[in-house]
């Protein structure tokens, strides 16, 4: 995922990233607030962040996590700026975003009863985009993946939340 990282943030290889984060503490308030009642407060829970070597301000990319209650239409909504892609239950990118939306089920919700929500990842590219359009849309895609792959895992979604194990580019919706 650095690589891609990399590449959408056009970072040299001759720079440290430094990657920044508390990815379980996402997935323990994401779990509190779906036993709480209140699943609609889990937004934007900061996934990671990474930080260019002598930049600490403001992150080349940052992967967000929430629970949403629905897809958007393709038509509407912020998402809609970009391509759709068929992976999970939904990918949308541009050349700063990409979106990936899945259904988690895991015995961990709902104190052990076990739930299932609908998560959306994010990956924001907040450099000036070093790549083509082309390769942005697959590298912001990839970053995503493996993140909601991961958060999947720390959420015990069963399946690993219908996720491929490996990225390859989705075909357009």
């Amino acid at each position: 995922m650095e690589s891609a990282v990399r590449r959408v943030a056009g970072v040299p290889d001759s720079v440290k990233i430094r990657r920044y984060g508390h990815p379980e503490d996402s997935a323990d308030e994401l779990i509190a607030n779906v036993d709480a009642g209140t699943p609609d407060e889990a937004k934007r829970l900061d996934f990671c962040r990474f930080y260019r070597e002598s930049v600490e301000v403001i992150p080349s990319v940052e992967v967000r996590f929430s629970v949403v209650r629905e897809v958007p239409a393709s038509s509407s909504g912020a998402d809609a700026l970009g391509k759709s892609y068929r992976m999970a239950k939904g990918a949308v990118a541009t050349t700063k975003l990409g979106v990936l939306y899945f259904e988690c089920f895991s015995k961990k919700l709902s104190r052990g009863e076990g739930a299932k929500v609908l998560v959306r990842g994010e990956s924001r590219t907040n450099d000036e985009v070093a790549e083509s359009e082309a390769a942005a849309y697959q590298d912001n895609l990839r970053i995503v993946h493996a993140s909601s792959r991961a958060f999947a895992e720390l959420l015990g979604c069963e399946a690993n939340a219908g996720l491929p194990a490996t990225f390859s580019m989705p075909p357009e919706v």
